[in-house]
């Protein structure tokens, strides 16, 4: 749609030339690009002179001579049949083969893709025009770019695979959570070294810092149960750790764990005892 809109959009048209696939390759694409940079052409003229020219390979030629005309249909029913904005996506999604592409892909992702596409056409419904919501994305992206290197990714340890980050937040380091119960529970010893596997994968995503954290007590289930920290915390090597939690700073002939009431110990479980015994 930005390309429709506006002829020298470079960005656009190299985002979408081979999505969907179009036999066009990055060596393709990277033969565009150099002819435009040499002789100061936009990559959409840069494409078709290349064509006419003969230079594009017989294979690519046919991909990017589809891709052409559609730009050209696309622009021709927008500024001369004076199509709207939100049809114009339609047809785009249509004839472009995007949205077939998404439904011969049946999975999760790309049926989520397509539940987007639903939700982008409603939303266009509040804009009068096609400039007007283009200025609207302009101003969003604009404002995440402001952003750049200051935001907070949060994913899950499994999603965070081939990924590296200066410095990682690992929260919830329990027993009874990580590793999880119910995997010990239904695979045992295997189900044990799986979690920890993964324990391994999220630490290893940090190049400088690990901030690993759990807490003494968690609210579950409707009650505040007592918890210990996970195995796999102990299992870390002393001389990589540095470690932190308010009992360093404490007397513990001065301080009390809360003050407004007396504990009984006895009343502790097991793991809370144990925990306190060991940070001493």
């Amino acid at each position: 749609m930005r390309i429709v809109f506006q002829i020298k959009d470079d960005l656009s048209f190299e985002r979408v030339i081979n999505n969907p696939k179009r036999s066009i390759g990055n060596t393709t694409i990277k033969q565009i690009n150099e002819f435009a940079k040499k002789n100061k052409y936009s990559l959409e003229s840069a494409s078709k002179i290349l064509i006419e020219k003969n230079l594009i390979k017989p294979k690519t030629k046919i991909g990017l001579n589809s891709y052409l005309n559609f730009i050209s249909k696309w622009r021709n029913d927008f500024n001369i049949k004076k199509m709207g904005h939100i049809k114009l996506l339609q047809t785009i999604l249509d004839e472009s083969g995007y949205s077939e592409m998404l439904k011969n892909k049946k999975d999760f992702e790309n049926e989520n893709r397509l539940e987007n596409i639903k939700e982008l056409l409603n939303a266009m419904k509040e804009f009068d025009n096609l400039e007007s919501f283009l200025d609207h994305v302009a101003l969003a992206t604009s404002i995440d770019q402001d952003w750049e290197g200051q935001k907070i990714n949060l994913m899950t340890m499994h999603g965070s695979k081939g990924l590296e980050f200066d410095v990682v937040f690992l929260p919830g380091w329990e027993e009874n959570l990580f590793p999880h119960q119910k995997s010990i529970e239904e695979k045992g010893e295997s189900g044990l070294e799986e979690e920890r596997r993964l324990a391994y994968v999220a630490i290893t995503r940090a190049k400088k810092i690990a901030n690993i954290s759990f807490s003494m007590n968690r609210f579950y289930q409707g009650d505040w149960i007592d918890t210990l920290a996970s195995r796999f915390i102990e299992e870390l090597p002393n001389h990589n750790i540095k470690k932190n939690n308010f009992f360093d700073e404490q007397n513990d002939d001065d301080f009390e764990f809360n003050q407004d009431f007396e504990i009984d110990e006895k009343k502790r479980s097991p793991g809370w005892i144990r925990y306190l015994k060991r940070i001493k």
